[in-house]
């Protein structure tokens, strides 16, 4: 295979389309909160959505990339410089990128406290309970990312390759279970009916498709760093294959949780100990407990809890970099206590945030980033982006260099 050719390969293109994959199935999909916020409550459109809003996704990121690729731009700093019309407003998108970070450690702090909490069987959502278990992970999160980020480093790809296949697991159980014996118990032992999906088609659009796709935007730097080495042709079978692997694989999980919605929302809405968070918290953990594979909940629960500390270490890790170098350089000349004060104010900040539990942070902080990246970034890609791409086009060929 010649180097032209290895470059659009559906091999490498699948390299790179799972960078775009590994960001997005992280803790607050595995969890299934996610899903059930933008997707499942609002019944079988949780199977179609998916797939739409990753269809638009993939075009957004594919125009971005493509623009990168021909402008010879290989991080998202200057690839959103030359896109806007003015330089200065690459801020724009630096402000939704860190936004979502923060917002992404915060729902990893509350989503890792309230994995530990279910476990051990203590109700997270009394507040006191809420704060004690969201600084035990803060405090486990300032040593790692002192002490131990390489090791969580080294850790990511093993962590990240478990819980997907557990989350495969826990979609295909949920599929296969006696679902309407269970729900028939439960519902019967408790004097209750099941919740009827969310009658609103027009949020259910917004939110699933236009919303979701805005803030998985999130992605784009990181693909554009993985798509250096793709052709032009690369970059669309990557976009085609990431499209095909996100929208498919969140179909599934929607899929599976809006079997079940009916019956969490019901023994969540009645007050049922032991389910007074059963789809505001970890939907795929109760599931699981319902089911009653104990070994199966304990290995997901386990891994969860990793995949959410880790997702928390790598980002904050992240932020650190990042800022460290405009926190006071004359007045501090140590780079490891610079770190150390990024570090505290970020988990700090994150902390204060993720008090507003994981369903709360992926419907409110992430949401309204998303309404922001309708406006900082999918409107700006369509409006410049695609003619300064035309033109780039035009010139490459007229001047006998186009891919």
């Amino acid at each position: 295979m010649n180097n032209n050719a290895a470059k659009s390969s559906w091999a490498v293109a699948f390299t790179v389309a799972s960078v775009w994959f590994g960001t997005h199935v992280g803790g607050g999909f595995a969890s299934g909160n996610q899903v059930v916020n933008y997707f499942s409550q609002y019944g079988w459109t949780a199977v179609i959505y998916p797939i739409i809003a990753m269809g638009i996704l993939a075009l957004i990121m594919y125009t971005v990339m493509k623009f990168a690729k021909l402008g010879g731009y290989t991080n998202y700093k200057d690839t959103f410089a030359a896109l806007y019309p003015k330089p200065w407003m690459e801020v724009f998108f630096e402000i939704f990128y860190i936004v979502i970070l923060l917002a992404a450690v915060a729902a990893a702090v509350a989503g890792a406290g309230e994995v530990l909490a279910n476990f051990v069987g203590v109700d997270y959502t009394v507040s006191a309970n809420k704060i004690l278990f969201n600084l035990i992970i803060v405090a486990i999160l300032i040593v790692l990312s002192i002490f131990g980020v390489k090791l969580v480093v080294a850790a990511s790809t093993i962590l990240s390759t478990g819980i997907l296949i557990t989350t495969a697991v826990v979609v295909i159980a949920g599929f296969a279970a006696d679902f309407d014996a269970i729900s028939a118990q439960l519902l019967a032992a408790n004097a209750l009916e099941p919740v009827a999906f969310t009658d609103a088609p027009g949020k259910a659009i917004w939110l699933g498709i236009i919303v979701y796709a805005a803030f998985q935007c999130v992605s784009i730097p990181a693909m554009i760093a993985a798509s250096g080495e793709l052709s032009i042709k690369g970059i669309k079978r990557a976009n085609i294959l990431g499209w095909l692997m996100n929208g498919l694989a969140l179909a599934a999980s929607g899929a599976m949780l809006c079997r079940w919605y009916p019956l969490l929302a019901a023994l969540q809405n009645g007050g049922v100990e032991g389910f007074t968070n059963a789809i505001t918290g970890i939907p795929n953990q109760t599931v699981l407990n319902l089911i009653g594979i104990k070994w199966i909940l304990a290995i997901f629960s386990i891994l969860l809890f990793c995949a959410f500390v880790s997702t928390s270490v790598t980002l904050v890790f992240t932020m650190i970099q990042r800022f460290q170098g405009y926190c006071f350089p004359k007045a501090i000349k140590s780079e490891k206590a610079r770190g150390v004060i990024v570090g505290c104010i970020v988990i700090a900040i994150c902390f204060a945030i993720s008090l507003l539990g994981l369903s709360g942070i992926i419907k409110y902080a992430y949401g309204y980033d998303g309404y922001y990246a309708i406006l900082v970034i999918f409107i700006p890609v369509l409006v410049w982006g695609i003619p300064k791409i035309k033109k780039m086009e035009a010139e490459k060929k007229a001047a006998g260099t186009a891919e």
